[in-house]
């Protein structure tokens, strides 16, 4: 039986989960230790007598509808306690991130609050709080593409006040912006936004082109480099034209293009690199938007589930991202240990 939230019989106090409580035998009711301990018996003898029970005498509560439940899932503000509708990203009363939990009821307290609902207005806060706006100074009602900003938020989770212009500006100029990490990280950055397809097909890419790249070098240019060498053996200085001189006189066509094989699948992947960084912002952007539309196109899902999925398939991975950079250091190092 839960009595939390009941009045003690004896001091009025409601129960907590810290409190010690003892229940009464014979009619069920329950007493803090000390309350009990101080009567030294039930105070409920009428009961004891009629053979009834305490929750027989418990004012029946009243059922919610749907629309009250609803109403009762509010972000409750940590910093100055305002209640904000629960699709809010940051509080309308202090600006501050609200956190990501449903919070309890409208009609309780937080335990977490230092002022008032009433308390400093925006003009009182720290700049901070207003520089480092979580939304990056966008509205929460924008409109994306058929998807508002807060639901964006939500699904982008980490680096918003990144994200969020950049698609703003995206929607409002079509002009894009370079990603660095996507230039660095390629498929290792598109699994860690949750783009699978794309960051595994990447991915698979970086592993062959390195794999073919070092089996290359190993097997057919490092063979004829070290032999160009002993052919200009003295010389003060040789260039790359010195190289392709010697492969086209001493060697084939063939040859020249497996000693610089390995050069060139470098700048192949160069290439996809400088396109990742490119459209790698305008990817993530129609990922999430479609992500989002496909939620909430779900005829069972209620606005408040709809939600809590964003928030949950959106965000990042970070487990894939430790895991992709440990391939790639095993992989860019892994030339050194092999002879």
């Amino acid at each position: 039986m839960n009595y939390m939230g009941k009045p003690c019989p004896v001091c009025a106090r409601t129960f907590r989960d810290e409190d010690d409580i003892v229940v009464c035998p014979k009619c069920g009711a329950p007493y803090h230790r000390e309350c009990y301990e101080e009567k030294g018996a039930c105070l409920f003898k009428e009961l004891h007598k009629n053979h009834q029970s305490w929750q027989d005498i418990q004012p029946e509560e009243p059922k919610k509808s749907e629309n009250d439940e609803t109403a009762d899932e509010v972000s409750i503000c940590r910093r100055c306690g305002a209640h904000n509708p629960l699709d809010a990203i940051v509080c309308k009363e202090c600006g501050s991130f609200l956190s990501r939990e449903i919070n309890p009821p409208a009609g309780s307290q937080s335990s977490n609050s230092s002022t008032p609902k009433d308390g400093p207005s925006v003009g009182n806060t720290s700049p901070f709080t207003i520089f480092l706006d979580p939304m990056g100074g966008v509205a929460q009602e924008e409109d994306f593409d058929g998807v508002s900003g807060a639901e964006l938020a939500k699904y982008v989770k980490n680096n918003t006040t990144y994200y969020l212009p950049v698609f703003m500006r995206h929607k409002t100029t079509g002009r894009n912006r370079f990603n660095f990490c996507a230039f660095l990280f390629t498929g290792g950055w598109y699994l860690y936004r949750k783009q699978y397809v794309k960051g595994a097909l990447l991915s698979l890419l970086y592993i062959l082109v390195e794999l073919g790249a070092l089996f290359i070098s190993m097997q057919f240019s490092s063979p004829l480099i070290n032999e160009a060498n002993r052919y200009y053996e003295g010389a003060q200085y040789v260039n790359i034209n010195d190289y392709i001189s010697w492969a086209l006189n001493q060697k084939s066509f063939g040859d020249l293009i497996l000693m610089f094989l390995p050069t060139l699948l470098s700048l192949l992947y160069l290439i996809v690199r400088i396109i990742c960084g490119l459209r790698g912002n305008k990817s993530y952007y129609r990922h999430a938007v479609k992500k989002i539309k496909t939620i909430k196109e779900n005829p069972d899902t209620t606005a408040s589930d709809a939600l809590k999925e964003i928030s949950e398939k959106g965000g990042t991975n970070n487990a894939i991202a430790w895991v992709c950079l440990i391939c790639y250091l095993i992989i860019y190092f892994a030339p050194l240990f092999i002879k």
